[in-house]
């Protein structure tokens, strides 16, 4: 059994006790949050308080108005019913917008309807009760709508909803939406996917494109809810279910508000949750993810295109939310891999991970340029992750992708309980390109199989962390300033906790450790370990 600390020469037994409280009432609070999502939503949207400036945001308001889908020809479902109710909605939702805006209420029952086309200041109301079935017929969802596919721009079959410069727009109510998915992945499938490769497809303008429907190409799958250059969304307490591909999708949308939705895309090939996609100035919250890709994820185009738009997705909460049994390489909060737009200004806070790919990750590569920065990350409990749970990626499709590199930098992670995972801590920069001003602050990591692996990383600050892991602890390659403020390092390995290698590595700052904890490669010598200085940059 190896243990390496490195403490504060100046830390008191009494100081070690009150920390020790503090971690653990740390954790309470996140257990009972985590705990919480499960209790009943409050109504009242609470005040945001982020390290950054947020508009305010608040419910998009709508006329007192009520326009019932069966008043203008809606029928429910029977059992051999294969009625559309894909006009009387839109004639409903037609009439709302013409008389000033309104609430369209599907009713109970169940209903089947093609792709909904929303106007300004509609809220589309799915009743408790109520289930919304998409039809299965792919020339329902013609003619193609201009749409963002995997960060590229297409036109492609509609989504479920859809909603095209538009504001004042809501979907709301406590019913279902069924995707009717199978239909979808089994075709996309059958087409071997086969819509145009998206980084090619980036370097030609829209017009000539080959990519997607609008191209004459089959096998790419739509989203069920896409908000295009839109302001002033809100959606609330409906369940998303067997989504086709992406659930909830804002794409160049600003003033927006997600919560207490279910989504439940566990079968779904690229069934993301939420997708902030080169957005501004959200709120996610309360919401439920069981999903086929990542919970929450974060974008803002891929390549060529993107850099040239350069709208970032900026100005994000996302807060009070659980995602469980996360698939297909994804993970609780990411940002990624589409960041051509760029990232910044990001607040998560209080959330359960449980049996999830990966927790926090940040996936980009090279081609992608511009920053992700500015990113603040706190009081997330994960359990039983399967892969890494705090993850940089900065190779996302391999080493052999060339182009502009990204930059990763300013990230701030503070108050993550770990318990169950391969790799607990994987931070891996470009070699033109090393990660920037990295944080990790008031982390514990138990039961994990390996420990911590830094590579490449300018100025990372490791405060108040403790690693248990079955196999050394904590690797660093080729890493620069790094500051280990009462780290404690714990493994079942022979030899060392830690070990230092590289030759760029070096600036080593903490106190009071034995050097013979540690391994030193052979181009790493012990003078490069020294007190950490009185001012740091945390």
């Amino acid at each position: 059994m190896n243990t390496l600390m490195f403490k504060d020469k100046k830390e008191t037994k009494v100081m070690k006790i009150c920390r020790a409280i503090l971690l653990l009432m740390v954790t309470t609070v996140v257990t009972i949050t985590a705990n919480a999502q499960n209790k009943e939503v409050p109504q009242e949207i609470a005040p945001i308080d982020a390290p950054f400036e947020v508009a305010e945001l608040e419910r998009p308001s709508f006329p007192d108005r009520t326009f019932d889908i069966r008043d203008y020809g809606a029928q429910p479902m029977s059992d051999d019913s294969t009625f559309k109710n894909t006009d009387a909605i839109h004639r409903a939702i037609e009439a709302a917008h013409q008389a000033g805006g309104g609430r369209v209420l599907i009713p109970e029952g169940e209903w089947l309807t093609g792709p909904i086309h929303m106007m300004s200041n509609i809220n589309l109301h799915i009743a408790k009760g109520a289930v919304l079935e998409f039809s299965t017929d792919k020339q329902d969802y013609l003619p193609v709508v201009r749409q963002r596919h995997e960060g590229v721009e297409a036109y492609n079959y509609s989504p479920m909803i859809y909603a095209f410069k538009l504001k004042n727009v809501a979907v709301t109510g406590k019913g279902t939406l069924d995707g009717q998915g199978d239909h979808w992945w089994a075709w996309a499938d059958e087409h071997n996917h086969s819509y145009g490769e998206r980084t090619e497809a980036t370097k030609v303008p829209l017009s000539r494109r080959e990519y997607g429907k609008g191209a004459g190409l089959e096998g790419m799958r739509p989203n069920f809810m896409i908000f295009w250059k839109s302001e002033n969304i809100l959606v609330e307490g409906i369940t998303l279910k067997d989504s086709p591909m992406w659930n909830v999708h804002l794409v160049y949308s600003n003033k927006a508000i997600v919560r207490d939705v279910t989504v439940n895309s566990l079968r779904a090939p690229n069934g993301d949750g939420v997708v902030l996609d080169s957005a501004s100035d959200v709120l996610v919250e309360y919401n439920h993810f069981q999903t086929g890709d990542d919970a929450v994820v974060l974008k803002s185009g891929v390549n060529e295109e993107a850099l040239k738009i350069d709208m970032p997705t900026q100005n994000i909460v996302v807060r009070n939310f659980e995602a469980r049994n996360v698939r297909t390489g994804s993970g609780g909060i990411v940002f990624g891999s589409e960041t051509s737009g760029g990232i910044r200004n990001v607040y998560v806070h209080d959330a359960y991970f449980e049996g999830t790919d990966r927790g926090i990750r940040f996936k980009t590569e090279r081609g992608r340029g511009n920053v992700i920065e500015n990113i603040y990350v706190r009081d997330i409990r994960m359990k039983d992750i399967d892969s890494q749970a705090i993850n940089f990626n900065t190779y996302y499709s391999g080493p052999g992708i060339t182009g502009p590199a990204p930059l990763i930098r300013n990230i701030d992670i503070r108050n993550i309980h770990i318990d169950g995972v391969p790799e607990p801590i994987v931070l891996v920069g470009l070699p033109e390109k090393w990660l920037e001003n990295i944080l990790l602050q008031d982390v514990t990591v138990v039961n994990a199989k390996e420990g911590a692996l830094v590579t490449r990383v300018k100025n990372l600050t490791m405060r108040n962390v403790e690693i248990s892991s079955e196999n050394r602890a904590m690797e660093v390659n080729d890493s620069y300033e790094l500051t280990l403020d009462n780290v404690t390092l714990t493994d079942n390995a022979e030899g060392p906790p830690m070990l230092l290698k590289g030759e760029y590595t070096g600036a080593i700052f903490t106190d009071d450790f034995p050097l013979n904890r540690i391994e030193f490669g052979d181009q790493v010598s012990k003078e490069m370990v020294s007190e950490k200085p009185e001012q740091q940059v945390w």
